[in-house]
C-alpha cells in the first residue's frame, strides 16, 4: 500500500497559484457567470469573480457521501436558480482530484444551454480522469488547503490514533499552534 503524502498549501501559494492561471491562461477570456462546486470552490470562485470583473457567482453543491459511504459518484444535492441560456459560464472547483465533480457539473449546465462552458480548477492530481479548460498545478498528493484547518486535525486524529499524533503531523505540515488551538476549540 503506497504511503499517503501530504501537500499544504499557504494562503500565499494558494493566492499565488490562482493569480498565476489567471495571468498566464484565464486573462481575455469573457465569462457572463461564475459556477462555484460548493464548498470547495467557493474560494476560488471569488478571486476569479475579481480577477474577471464578473459579479455573478452561482453555486452547485454536491455531495460524495451518504451516511457516511462513499458513492459511486457525486449527486447534485443544491441546484442554482440562475438562467444560464445563452451565457458563457466558467464552472470552478479548487481541485480535480478524481474529475467526477466535473463530469457532473458539465453535462447538468449543458442541458441548461449556456452558450459555451469553461472550466477551472488551479490544481488538478495527475490520475484525474477530467482535466479542466483552465488549471495550473498537477499535485500527486493530498492538498491541504490552508481554510482545511479543522477537517485536517479531525482527519490525522483517525489516521495517526491520537490527538497529539495528529498534532504533531500538523506541525510537520507547516500549520501554527495557534491554527491547530483554534480547530480544537
Amino acid at each position: 500500500m503506497p504511503t499517503l503524502t501530504f501537500h499544504k498549501l499557504s494562503w500565499n501559494q494558494f493566492h499565488r497559484d490562482c493569480v498565476d492561471l489567471y495571468k498566464e491562461k484565464v486573462k481575455g477570456t469573457h465569462i457572463d457567470v461564475i459556477i462555484s462546486i460548493t464548498r470547495g470552490g467557493n474560494i476560488v470562485s471569488r478571486i476569479y469573480s475579481d480577477l474577471l470583473g464578473v459579479i455573478p457567482i452561482s453555486n452547485i453543491t454536491m455531495s460524495s457521501y451518504k451516511d457516511m459511504k462513499k458513492l459511486d459518484k457525486p449527486i447534485i444535492t443544491e441546484e442554482p436558480s440562475r438562467d444560464f441560456k445563452g451565457k458563457t459560464i466558467l464552472i470552478v472547483d479548487e481541485v480535480s482530484d478524481t474529475g467526477a465533480t466535473f463530469q457532473i457539473a458539465v453535462p447538468y449546465f449543458q442541458k441548461r444551454k449556456p452558450k459555451k462552458i469553461y472550466t477551472l480548477s488551479p490544481y488538478i492530481k495527475p490520475h484525474s480522469v477530467f482535466i479542466p479548460d483552465f488549471w495550473q498545478k498537477s499535485i500527486d498528493a493530498w492538498i491541504v488547503f490552508p481554510y482545511d484547518i479543522r477537517e485536517t486535525l479531525e482527519g490525522f486524529e483517525k489516521m495517526f490514533g491520537t490527538k497529539e499524533r495528529a498534532k504533531e503531523k500538523m506541525i510537520e505540515l507547516g500549520f501554527k499552534d495557534w491554527e491547530i488551538e483554534a480547530a480544537h476549540s
